[in-house]
């Protein structure tokens, strides 16, 4: 069962608010995009997707998660 609250509140990609439908797992944080379909390309896309690898990187950094 994958955790509910994500570290982000803002898609990396689009800026709106996460949804909670689109919720996936980034360096053992739940992080969030605002749709299925950006989420999806995330998750199946890691390596390609250097944006918002790094949005998260900083998150994780400043929370101090990892």
């Amino acid at each position: 069962m994958m955790p509910s609250i994500a570290i982000n509140k803002f898609c990396p990609r689009s800026g709106k608010i996460i949804s909670p439908d689109s919720l996936t797992h980034y360096r053992g944080v739940t992080v969030g995009f605002c749709n299925p379909s950006c989420r999806d390309d995330f998750a199946e896309n890691i390596n390609a997707r250097p944006k918002d690898s790094i949005y998260f990187d900083v998150l994780i950094k400043e929370k101090e998660l990892a």
